[in-house]
Parts: structure tokens; sequence; C-alpha cells
């Protein structure tokens, strides 16, 4: 009996059904997605890095090596498993092209390297490591979209060839994040391109399981070993792997949540509108003698048989998107290998959403428990009676702004040039990396003293960048990426305190500053290599704290005299400012082509490119994230409107035919109907704008918080806020309001002489 109750309830409110099945399909769609794509990235960059056998520690060094010291420093050490040296070739990115496409723009740096023999292995499609034959060249899977390259399409290092043999995935350097591009050859093939290029070295280290690479790090630099490079840690890379992709899954999350609420919202007042509806059958349900927790065992069966189809829907829809969203997540690091508990993870997501709502189902069926017969066959106290059914109205409308604008102004914020000083890059408009080179002093002096004479230049600032051992108050050791310069003329954005303007003050990254466990104010002594073994302590006292996503977020800024230190500058960088923006082009192209063609380890490229380059595809993910929004917000205000509309004309249907009896037409009441919404929508848009703007930047904070990014100004573009989300809601409202006020027409003038039977 109870089977054929729910299949005839069923039948007889088959929109409200469906549309119940609608909320509950999306809710544990976005919460399964949201966990399908993060279980499976999280699994394929660990199933890569296994394969791959990534360092633990890794330095990059130009200059000469003393391999006898590192192997050493190496028998003085237990907590290391095994020990590399490899080569990479940096080419100048002007002599490179593949397939007709130069490399020119390119901000990476690009080299050749060969197979490593230990760990650190270049990867096929397959995770396989990858042995080229001599004339092949394998080329990084993160190129082959972006330059439309094909296999068998032929690379160009100046005049000499290679073919394209494949593409590999590169467990250190696949994130655009990471600064270094390298290009898999044969021996043979390096060895007859070597003159075509400068030398660097990688010196790597695979640590013991449970070792602390810090206390390694800080031991590495205190055996003075070579350092003339950045220093990359197994936590960085990882780090620098998933923060691409991550964003986008972090804001499918949150609009997860959003929708689960909504889905709440939503059910809770179709159920008190059904009970209403179903209050005489109610009473006589009770009259028969059917107790309180049958009656509501049978409306509950009739939400859990909904859920269940919401939720095996969900899955299926969850499968299908990510099929293309992984797409470049499985190009970059291969498919996941946990697939069954991937799998049980995300089914218990949507399982958990289900549950979330059957819970809120529950209680606002507990109302039907309070209820006598009587009260209910003569509607006294029944659970609908001044439930405001445009309340919930204002109340989506709002939710379905907040999913519009929030990845809407993330995208915004990440694309505004304002950012870049959130990023611990100075807001400038060019930007020159000298490549570390033996003779890299002799460059930078000449390249600062040519830009000194140009008479189109405003300003520009010199940072170099060292590794500098510090000593924290708790006495602990810890190694710094300081960089040196004038930090007053294109400050970064700051979030307690300001730039250091003297020899001893020193800013931190707000990630540095968490895990060194220090504050504005407190003091911290940078140790200064001056020579013949011996080091200066100088106290600086932290002036400031700052935002910054580069080198994974771990970065010091200071204005130390490099006068007498001997610290090895591992790279430099200029920021330049033009008086007229309209030559930007134009400069850059003739000091890249001056100084690319002379051999030396110059770049120079537009801000604007630098960051479209290594977090374009972070903003892409974003961009599709919040078309994915705005268009799941449209179908939810469209699908509620809808219903709600149509539930208020039933439960007025009387008053309508009364109104027609009075001589009102069927214009006249679709016009109320049309000002009522309009009185609940725009209040609903204008919290919508208010949470999508002040909490929501709390919520973006929370997501640019863990690449490093904190304490930024939200960056909104007010014709997309102000204009093109209320368009777009007010667009949806009408629509849906168009297709629900019809059933006016079918409202007849006699109906109100009739009573309920």
């Amino acid at each position: 009996m109870k089977i054929r109750l729910i299949i005839n309830d069923l039948k007889e409110n088959r929109l409200v059904s469906i549309a119940t099945v609608i909320f509950m399909t999306v809710t544990a769609m976005l919460l399964a997605l949201s966990i399908l794509l993060f279980a499976r990235l999280s699994d394929a960059i660990d199933s890569l890095m296994t394969k791959a056998e990534t360092p633990d520690f890794l330095q990059m060094h130009t200059g000469d090596i003393d391999a006898s010291q590192i192997n050493g420093f190496v028998r003085q050490r237990d907590d290391v498993e095994k020990m590399q040296l490899c080569t990479f070739l940096n080419l100048q990115n002007s002599r490179l092209s593949i397939g007709g496409k130069s490399l020119e723009g390119n901000t990476q740096d690009n080299g050749l390297c060969c197979q490593s023999e230990a760990f650190d292995y270049l990867l096929d499609p397959e995770n396989n490591p990858i042995q080229p034959a001599a004339g092949e060249v394998y080329i990084p899977v993160c190129y082959r979209k972006e330059y439309g390259i094909e296999s068998g399409a032929l690379m160009r290092i100046g005049t000499e060839k290679l073919t394209v043999a494949g593409f590999l995935r590169d467990s250190q350097m696949n994130s655009m994040m990471a600064s270094s591009k390298r290009f898999l050859v044969h021996r043979s093939d390096y060895e007859r391109l070597k003159p075509l290029g400068s030398e660097e070295y990688l010196i790597e280290f695979r640590l013991k399981e449970g070792s602390d690479v810090n206390s390694f790090a800080t031991a590495y630099k205190d055996a003075k070993l070579p350092e003339n490079g950045p220093t990359i840690t197994y936590p960085l890379i990882k780090m620098m792997n998933a923060l691409s992709d991550g964003i986008m899954i972090l804001v499918i999350l949150l609009l997860s949540f959003v929708m689960l609420f909504i889905s709440m919202l939503y059910i809770r007042y179709i159920i008190l509108t059904q009970l209403e509806k179903d209050k005489r059958e109610i009473g006589m349900l009770r009259a028969v003698g059917i107790s309180r927790k049958d009656i509501r065992a049978l409306y509950l069966s009739k939400y859990l048989l909904l859920s269940v189809f919401g939720c095996i829907a969900g899955i299926i829809l969850a499968m299908l998107l990510s099929e293309p969203l992984g797409t470049r997540m499985r190009e970059l690091y291969g498919d996941a290998g946990n697939t069954g508990l991937i799998c049980i993870l995300m089914i218990l997501g949507s399982i958990c959403a289900e549950a979330l709502i059957l819970l809120s189902v529950s209680r606002t069926l507990g109302k039907t428990e309070k209820l006598t017969a009587l009260e209910a066959l003569y509607g006294q106290d029944n659970p609908g009676r001044k439930k405001n059914l445009w309340l919930p109205v204002g109340i989506i409308t709002a939710a379905t702004v907040f999913m519009i604008l929030v990845p809407w102004n993330l995208k915004n914020t990440l694309e505004a040039p304002d950012f870049v000083t959130y990023m611990g890059i100075g807001n400038s408009q060019i930007r020159i990396d000298v490549r570390q080179t033996d003779d890299i002093g002799r460059q930078v002096r000449a390249l600062t003293g040519e830009i000194k004479q140009d008479q189109r230049v405003e300003s520009f600032t010199l940072m170099q960048t060292g590794s500098y051992k510090t000593i924290l108050p708790s006495g602990a050791s810890y190694n710094l990426m300081i960089e040196n310069g004038d930090h007053g003329s294109f400050p970064v954005s700051y979030i307690e305190g300001r730039y250091p303007e003297g020899e001893n003050e020193i800013a931190l990254s707000i990630l540095n500053a968490e895990e060194m466990n220090v504050k504005a104010g407190d003091t911290v002594i940078v140790c200064r290599d001056t020579g013949n073994g011996e080091t200066e302590k100088n106290p600086c006292t932290v002036c400031g704290i700052y935002s910054d996503i580069t080198n994974g977020g771990k970065t010091a800024k200071a204005c130390m005299n490099r006068d007498g230190d001997l610290t090895p500058v591992m790279w430099s960088i200029l920021y330049v400012s033009l008086t007229d923006e309209s030559f930007v082009h134009e400069w850059v192209s003739e000091y890249q082509n001056a100084h690319s063609s002379s051999g030396e380890g110059i770049r120079v490229t537009m801000i604007s490119e630098y960051l479209k380059e290594i977090y374009g595809q972070t903003i892409r993910n974003i961009r599709n994230a919040s078309i994915v929004a705005a268009v799941l917000a449209g179908v939810i205000l469209f699908v509620v409107l809808l219903l709600f509309i149509r539930l208020v004309i039933w439960r007025e249907r009387k008053d309508c035919s009364l109104k027609k009896a009075l001589g009102y037409t069927s214009s006249d009441i679709r016009r109320e109907y049309l000002i009522k919404l309009l009185l609940y929508i725009i209040p609903g848009i204008a919290l919508g704008l208010f949470t999508g703007i002040v909490p929501g930047a709390g919520m973006a904070g929370m997501l640019l918080g863990s690449m490093g990014a904190r304490g930024f100004h939200y960056i909104i573009d007010p014709l997309s806020v102000f204009v093109s989300a209320p368009a777009l809601i007010a667009f949806t409202a009408m629509c849906a309001a168009a297709f629900s006020l019809t059933e006016i027409h079918n409202i007849r003038a006699y109906e109100c002489l009739y009573t309920e039977g």
C-alpha cells in the first residue's frame, strides 16, 4: 500500500517530483565532481612523482662543480638514499622553433637534457622512462596544446634539427609555474649541441623516508656546496603541480555547498506546501488509526526514493563531466591509480549530500507529528499556514547571484593588473630576468648601465636573489631565499607592516612567516658569507609580511649592502617602467633581440605576458568554472521560479477565480504577480551582490590563500557585477514568469463558487 501511495503521489505531482530530483542530482553531482577531480589530481600527482622518483632536494647550479666535495658530504650524511649530478643545456628561446613556431616569446628557461640514471626520470604518456634514439627529441607535454605540436614535427635549434618523437611528463617541471622546461634527447645529440647553449648542473638528492628536508637544506648550505641557482624541494614541486587545477576544484566545491543550501531550502518549502495541500488526507489517515510516525515515514520514503535517483544520476553526471574537466590533468600527470578508492570516496560524497538533504526533510516532516486528526481535517494550525512562498524566491535569487559572482570576481581579481603585487612581483611594465652564469655580475652591470642611459625609461630597479642561512628567535636554523634591492620602487602588497628600507630590516612572505613562526617586530639573524669560510651575522627586524605565490610562496625581501657579501647571486631581475606605455612592445622586442643574439642569459618580457604564461592555465580553469556557474545558476533559478510561481498560483487559485468573477482580466492578475515577483527578486539580487562581494571576498581569499596570496583587495569588474549578473538573473526570472503565469489563463471565474470536498 505504501508503494502504491508513493507512486500515486509522484504521478500527481510530476513537476514537483522532477524538480526535486533535479536539485538532488545537481547537489550530488557537484560534491561528487569536486571529490572525484581532487582525488584523481592528488593520486595522479603522487603516482607520477613516485614513478619518476622525484628528488627530495634539488640544487640548480651554474658554474664549475667539485663532485668529490659533494660525494664527501653525502658520505657524512645518514639521511641520503641516492645522489646524482645531472646536466641541463640552457638554450636561447629565440633560437628555438617547433613545427615552424618560434619560442621567442616563451618566458620559460628551455633546455636539453639526457635521461637520468638513478632517479628523476622523464616519463612517456604511460609513465614509463623514455629512452630517445639519436636524432629524436621529446617535448614537455604542456607545450603540446599550447603550440599545436604533433609527433613527427621538426624542432630547430639554430641550424640544427631534431625530430619530435613524442611528449614527456616531467614530475619537476610539468607545471607552467615552474620556470624551466626540459627537452629529452639522446646523449650523442646532447654532446653535439652543447656549444649552442650554456650548461647548468642539477644536484639531486633522494632522502630516506622520514628525513627533514629543511634540515638537510641547512646542512647543504653549511657545507659550502655549489648553490648558484634555485633550490627546489619535494613539497614545493608537489604544490606547484597541484595549484593550477586545484583552484578550479576548490571553486566547484564552493559551488556544491551553495547548491546544497539551495536544495535544502527549496525542498523544505515544497514539503510545507505539500503538507498544506494534503492536510485533509493526513487527517483521514490519522482518523483511521495510522500513527504519526507511519505518516512521517510515508513522506520520508517518497523523498528517500527521489534521493536514490538523484544520487545515482549525480554520480553518473559527475563521471561524465570529469572527463572533459580532467583532460588537462590526465595529460600532465597521467591516470590516477586508486580508481576503486576514488570511486568509493565519490559515492560517499554523493550519499553524504543526499543524507544532509534527507535530514532536513526529516526535521521538516516532524511538523506532521504535532497535528491531531481534528486539526488536520479542519485545517487548524496546519503546517503550511502563513508560510510565505515568495520568501524562498528572494533567498534563492541571492544564492544564485552569489554562485555567479564568486568565480567571476575571482577570475577578474587574477586578471587585474594590480593583482601582480599580491604575487610577490613589482607592478612594473617590463621584467628582465638575468640567468645565473659565471659572469652574471658583469652582465648585470652592463645591462643596468644601458637602461640608465635609455631616455625612454622612467624608472627601474635591480633585484638580486641569494640563499641565506638564518637563525630564528628559537635558535633553529632556516634557509631563506632573500631578494635584495630597492623594494620601494615597485612595492608588492603587504598584509602587515611595510617594505624594508634599512640594512637591518627584512620582510617575509606569509608562508615563510608561518613556517618560521615569526611575526612583524621579531628579529632573525641573517648569515652572510664573507669568504674564507667566515660568516657575518646580521640581526634583521621583520618589518613586514607580504603576499607571494612565486617560488611556492616562500621568499623574503631585504636591502642589505652586497659589498663584502660573497653569497652567490642565484638570479637577478630588473623591473622597468617606461615614460610612454605605447613603447612597451617595441622596447621589449628591441632589448630581447639585442641580448638574445649575443648569447647572454637575458630574457625580456612584459609583465602581462609573463603572468599570462605562468598563471594562464589557472585563470582559464577559473574562467571555465565561472561559465559553468553562471549557466548552472540560471537553470536553478529558472526551475525554482517556474515551480514556486505555479505553487503560489495553486494556493491562491480561488482568489484568482474571485478576481476574474469581479471583472479582473488575466493580464491584470498576471501584472500583480509580476510586481510581487519583482518585490522579492530585486532585494534578492541586492543581497546576492552584497554577499558575492563581501563574504565572497573572504571565500576567494581562502582559495588564493592556499597559493600564498593573502590579504588582497577583491578586484571587481563593475560591468560584470552590477550589469551582467543582475541582467542574467532578471532575464531568467522573466522567462520563468512568462512560462508559469500562463496557468492564470486556465483559471475560470466560476471556480470560486466551489468549496473543498
